[in-house]
């Protein structure tokens, strides 16, 4: 079954659910294609159709799988069971046993004599699914969940992502917005990291952006500087005010900021005060400015805050 990244009509929110999981699939001709192994190759190609059946039930039948998508495929359930070498954890016991009548019509069985998970129509999957699993805690984790993604390419000597691994989930207009902006940065001299995730001007980080949902965040370290920059344009009130709505403000890693702010010694998040006009707003090392893109004015600003990150890289 083919996901369409443009459909915007669902039969419940469950089916959406399914859909948003289906649209980032990799193909199986794009994530073996580095994959030499025959095996590796009939047991990836197992784990894919066995994972896409599942998939394709849970999107026609909502009412049948409403117990979320998760439970199948996710790091909870079925895959969890498989990834930790077959071994049923206590603390989901009663939950799979509860699901094993659904996961049975996918050819798994349990066996409560040697605790263990197997497929009779998939004899590959649970064998080559452990091996998939031990590669993503090994390895850095690149484009994002390479599990959820079914990207087999953890298996190949040389992993290549592209462009196309961006834009592959995303609607045609929100790739369209996605290239003009990228096609901006080049322009403006900016290089492409990270598969076109992050961009670098003077190999220093300018900006990121993130597909979904399209959004882009920009750096500003050291503020007090960005702020002195930002404040000389002309435009200065109107992006003073799209700062202090759309900067990324400490959580204290988790905690009451209000208590953390009150401590002493200052925390792994290095959280600090920044004064934006007179309006106080905790900031931490991994503070960002960042909005998720809904239309032109979006990417104007976007476009505005790069500019004002060059100029200010320039000085520095």
């Amino acid at each position: 079954m083919y996901f369409d990244p443009n459909q915007t009509e669902f039969t419940c929110d469950h089916q959406q659910n399914v859909w948003q999981y289906g649209i980032h699939l990799v193909p199986p001709d794009i994530s073996l294609a580095g994959v030499e192994d025959e095996n590796i190759r009939d047991g990836c190609m197992q784990i894919y159709n066995c994972a896409m059946e599942i998939i394709v039930a849970c999107y026609n039948n909502p009412e049948e799988y409403s117990e979320g998508l998760a439970w199948y495929l996710g790091h909870d359930g079925l895959m969890k069971l498989t990834l930790l070498g077959g071994k049923l954890v206590k603390r989901d016991t009663d939950k799979y046993l509860s699901s094993l009548q659904k996961i049975g019509k996918f050819g798994f069985t349990y066996s409560e004599e040697t605790k263990t998970l197997s497929n009779s129509r998939y004899p590959m999957f649970c064998e080559y699914f452990i091996q998939f699993l031990h590669l993503y805690k090994k390895r850095e984790q690149n484009m994002g969940d390479h599990v959820k993604k079914l990207d087999f390419r953890l298996f190949a000597k040389r992993r290549k992502y592209t462009l196309d691994d961006l834009l592959r989930p995303m609607s045609d207009e929100k790739r369209t917005q996605l290239l003009e902006l990228r096609k901006y940065a080049i322009e403006k001299g900016i290089k492409e990291k990270n598969n076109s995730t992050r961009y670098l001007y003077k190999d220093v980080r300018v900006f990121d952006i993130s597909n979904i949902p399209l959004s882009f965040s920009v750096q500003f370290r050291p503020f007090e500087h960005f702020l002195e920059v930002v404040e000389k344009q002309p435009d200065a009130d109107k992006l003073v005010e799209f700062i202090i709505k759309h900067f990324g403000k400490c959580d204290g890693c988790a905690a009451n900021t209000a208590t953390r702010a009150k401590e002493k010694e200052p925390k792994k998040c290095g959280y600090y005060w920044v004064n934006i006009r007179g309006e106080k707003i905790l900031s931490c090392s991994s503070s960002i400015i960042g909005k998720q893109i809904s239309n032109e004015e979006d990417i104007r600003m976007a476009k505005r805050l790069i500019e004002i990150r060059m100029e200010q890289i320039d000085i520095l």
